[in-house]
């Protein structure tokens, strides 16, 4: 459980920190934002999950980062698709205008795809479970 938060806190941080960055440079749709969610994927893959140092190989959270991209620019598809034109009236309230879509306002959309890409590599990648518990056999041949 403590992976899934801490995979859902690493994700909506970046989420959030690029999708501010996104609205700042005025990526809030089209073709751009879908390079601005493939950021958010990308580096979540690489944040989340066993740090750099700690990876048995660099390839690792290169082919995470990769895979995060293409995970990223998805779900922004997606919430094209499911959310349409949909105008959430609660964005008014951090600042974002009333009218625009949820899609075309990437601090609100960011952290959502962060979130869930982060939740999954959190748990798929979160490290061993540690020492091997008191009385278990190692296997004949095993080095201790």
């Amino acid at each position: 459980m403590l992976r899934v938060v801490l995979g859902i806190l690493k994700g909506a941080i970046v989420g959030v920190a690029i999708g501010a960055g996104a609205w700042k440079l005025g990526l809030g749709g089209g073709v751009l934002a879908f390079g601005a969610y493939g950021l958010i994927g990308a580096l979540v893959g690489v944040v989340c999950g066993k740090p750099l140092w700690k990876q048995e190989t660099l390839w690792t959270p290169l082919l995470k980062g990769i895979f995060g991209f293409a995970i990223g620019c998805g779900l922004y598809w997606g919430a094209r698709k499911l959310l349409g034109g949909a105008a959430f009236p609660f964005a008014a309230a951090i600042g974002a205008p009333a009218d625009r879509p949820m899609t075309d306002i990437p601090y609100l959309l960011g952290p959502l795809v962060g979130l869930i890409y982060g939740a999954f590599v959190e748990v798929d990648d979160g490290g061993g479970k540690g020492a091997a518990p008191k009385g278990a056999v190692a296997a004949p041949g095993a080095k201790k």
